[in-house]
């Protein structure tokens, strides 16, 4: 099952981690309590589309490069 990734929320949608891919990128979110079956919602982009603003558990936000959230496994719809 390949999933949607992060970089596939819309604004204001939230969804639930499954996994993250790239194992250098899921050691630096876990490192900072990211971590599989966290709620992610995408609160917004800027304006070229390369950084998305992501809040997770409802508790914080973190800025992402485009790159990074697609190795962010969420689950469908």
């Amino acid at each position: 099952m390949a999933g949607r990734t992060a970089v596939e929320l819309i604004p204001k949608e939230v969804s639930q981690i499954l996994r993250i891919d790239d194992l250098v990128i899921a050691g630096k979110l876990m490192s900072m309590g990211i971590l599989p079956q966290a709620q992610i919602e995408l609160v917004r982009r800027n304006a070229f589309g390369h950084t998305l603003i992501f809040r997770i558990n409802s508790r914080f936000k973190i800025a992402l490069r485009k790159d990074e959230a697609k190795n962010i496994i969420i689950q469908d719809k």
